[in-house]
């Protein structure tokens, strides 16, 4: 009996444009608006994109935030197993 198997892979990353590290107490959120995101992407069918997000969390985020950066893309693999 031959065995079909397919796996899915979701990769993602976050950086910020000006090369400052990510703030470490940003990294719940960042991976918290990278899923949402890639929800609303894969349900329009696409495979990759860009996310896109700015984090104000405390007066040591300046003004206007910080401006992060990233892309995704979803991995299929296919396996018959004999």
């Amino acid at each position: 009996m031959k065995i079909f198997e397919k796996s899915f892979t979701i990769n993602y990353k976050w950086y910020r444009n000006n090369g400052e590290d990510i703030k470490p107490d940003h990294v719940e959120a960042l991976e918290e608006s990278a899923m949402n995101q890639i929800k609303k992407m894969l349900a329009e069918e696409y495979v990759r994109g860009q996310l896109l997000d700015n984090i104000k969390m405390d007066d040591t985020d300046g003004e206007d935030g910080v401006e992060y950066i990233g892309w995704w893309d979803l991995i299929v693999n296919l396996n018959e197993i004999p």
